[in-house]
């Protein structure tokens, strides 16, 4: 009898506990196609198209260069709770924290999308470049350069 109240006191033990951890949340991010190591790459997190628009991200992350290889950064983003994101990123290679532009209003400095690849010149929908966040979720992005 003790022994099966040990037992049973064991499994509820495991039972609570193993229920009680949650999984981490992780954005994998491959980022492909930089051109250079000046800089640092800009990660903006959105959560909706209103913030998107209004270029007022939820967090932003600044990515060092120094690890890249082949032209291509990993970036592991574990402090966001589940839910929508979406990720704009800029090749910031001058360090001024903005995009710089030409004289005829075309982007300087490279720019991309989460799990998108934007090829107009407008401004894309949050929708297009969205994903969930539960568990892990693998995120890749190409820089365009103009």
């Amino acid at each position: 009898m003790k022994l099966l109240k040990t037992f049973l006191g064991f499994l509820l033990i495991v039972i609570h506990f193993g229920f009680s951890f949650s999984t981490k949340d992780v954005i994998d991010i491959t980022i492909t196609n930089v051109r250079n190591n000046n800089g640092k790459i800009q990660l903006q997190v959105y959560r909706d198209q209103a913030t998107f628009s209004k270029e007022t991200p939820y967090k932003i992350y600044y990515v060092s260069k120094t690890d890249m290889k082949n032209n291509t950064l990993h970036y592991k983003i574990s402090d966001l709770p589940e839910g929508t994101y979406g990720i704009a990123i800029l090749d910031d290679e001058n360090n001024n924290k903005e995009m710089d532009w030409s004289f005829i209003m075309m982007p300087k400095e490279g720019f991309g999308f989460s799990n998108y690849y934007h090829t107009p010149l407008s401004k894309p929908k949050f929708e297009k470049f969205k994903f969930y966040l539960n568990g892990t979720v693998n995120v890749s992005i190409k820089v365009r350069y103009m």
